[in-house]
């Protein structure tokens, strides 16, 4: 069984090259490579089959799929496609880079102790991928001696949910067991999960099983543009009000499971909601949490159940949030592209 399935989601064919180049210089070579090109007009996929990358893509055990058209769905298709068909899996964002070392790095970190994931540093880039800058680690990293460490839990939901802060990174420095891979967030129909940001809602969903493993090593880069759904204008979005309310999400199922305590809930919900009113004080679909800020202020379990029903429709109100596409999966056939190594 090849160890590690590399999922592509595939929009940006601007960074593919270094893509590519990075995947092929791994010294760790037990992998195969899923695309799911999202680009308009399927470019990528004709840029593929023209070997626009020449033996950068010739060289990789690579298929290609059309993609569903939306970037969350994309990713949850990827996953159906990899069908735990590997021991590891790794996303790849398209405008991200890893380093030669990335994989027998984390592989030798799952082989050394069972573990949900395993996270690397990464370097902060501009829009040339020369590493520039980072961001700083809480005080647990830095009081640890050990170059690899566990998290349990609680250090993880109390260093990112209570404080609103994911210093962990983005999923291109993430590598998920196949069990990880398994769980990692839908759009919920019932209650509350941890759906939303697709890098630290998996980590937090994922460590409730087995711990997550951090690494204090620069193994890649998260390349900083103007198309990525972080800038400004997507505040504007269906997905940045998701992303915004996420950490608001993600305290009241932390706070229920028992990983966070009710007032540092209450904290995580003010830091939110501050960040909140900054970029969607205007905005008429915000209004409706705003209400419900109101009119519990001074019940967690009220603010909870309004909230609950809130989340849900609003997940529910748009094709890229909602439960369920009932699409088939595609094919490689579909594009008429499957190279392999």
């Amino acid at each position: 069984m090849t160890q590690i399935t590399t999922l592509i989601p595939a929009y940006k064919k601007e960074y593919l090259r270094d893509v590519f180049l990075g995947l092929r210089r791994q010294t760790f070579k037990d992998f195969k490579v899923i695309v799911s090109d999202d680009s308009p007009g399927q470019v990528i996929t004709d840029m593929i089959r023209s070997r626009h990358w020449g033996n950068l893509t010739d060289e990789l055990h690579l298929t290609v799929v059309r993609g569903p058209g939306n970037a969350r769905r994309n990713h949850e298709q990827l996953l159906d496609l990899w069908s735990g068909q590997s021991p590891l899996v790794h996303f790849h964002l398209d405008d991200d880079i890893i380093y030669p070392e990335f994989y027998r790095t984390h592989v030798s970190v799952h082989a050394a102790a069972p573990c949900s994931a395993s996270v690397s540093q990464r370097w902060l880039s501009h829009d040339d991928g020369a590493p520039a800058w980072t961001l700083p680690l809480p005080a647990l990293v830095h009081e640890c001696p050990g170059h690899v460490f566990q998290l349990s839990p609680e250090e993880l939901f109390n260093s990112t949910v209570a404080t609103c802060d994911n210093w962990l990174g983005e999923l291109s420095n993430i590598v998920l067991s196949a069990e990880a891979a398994m769980r990692y967030p839908r759009s919920p129909v019932v209650d509350l999960n941890y759906y939303g940001l697709m890098d630290i809602g998996t980590l937090l969903q994922a460590s409730v099983a087995e711990p997550v493993t951090f690494i204090r090593e620069y193994l890649g880069v998260f390349r900083q543009n103007a198309q990525q759904t972080t800038q400004s204008a997507a505040t504007s979005t269906h997905g940045g009000r998701v992303g915004f309310l996420a950490w608001v999400t993600y305290a009241l199922a932390a706070w229920r499971d028992g990983h966070i305590s009710g007032e540092k809930a209450v904290q995580a919900i003010g830091i939110a909601t501050r960040r909140i009113v900054h970029h969607f004080s205007e905005s008429p679909e915000m209004a409706p949490y705003f209400a419900l800020l109101e009119r519990n202020a001074g019940s967690l379990d009220q603010f909870y159940d309004g909230y609950r029903q809130f989340w849900l429709a609003l997940l529910a109100s748009h094709p890229g949030t909602s439960p369920g596409t009932g699409q088939p999966l595609p094919s490689a056939v579909d594009t008429q592209v499957a190279t392999t190594a």
